[in-house]
């Protein structure tokens, strides 16, 4: 009984590892195909249009978008955590709603600069 019980740990515990282990390789495998096609693209010179004073600016405006995004969700756990450590530890749905709402705001940014960058390839 024991060593039922043990091999089922050791199951429990390995196959998960297992999934992860092969969903990382798969999706660093595909990042690298990514740059790769990226790379291939910059030497044809496909992105030299988004040197324009207008497709700068959309880029800027983009990337400040995400940035915002970025520090508003880091800013908002910074400030779970110190509201969970005192003593005040009422309405932390509402810092973690608004970290939420950063975190939005920053997919939604990068996800549009992806897109951009997708349609030139």
């Amino acid at each position: 009984m024991q060593i039922l019980n043990l091999l089922l740990t050791v199951l429990c515990i390995s196959i998960p590892i297992g999934v992860v282990v092969v969903a990382a390789i798969l999706g660093t495998r595909s990042r690298l195909r990514y740059a790769a096609r990226i790379r291939d693209a910059q030497a044809r010179g496909v992105f030299a249009d988004m040197n324009t004073p207008e497709n700068k600016a959309r880029f800027r405006i983009l990337a400040i978008f995400a940035l915002v995004g970025l520090l508003g969700m880091f800013l908002s756990m910074a400030i779970l955590v110190m509201q969970l450590r005192s003593r005040f530890a009422g309405l932390y749905e509402v810092t973690i709603a608004v970290a939420i709402l950063f975190g939005i705001v920053a997919a939604i940014a990068g996800s549009l600069m992806q897109r951009e960058i997708n349609r030139r390839l």
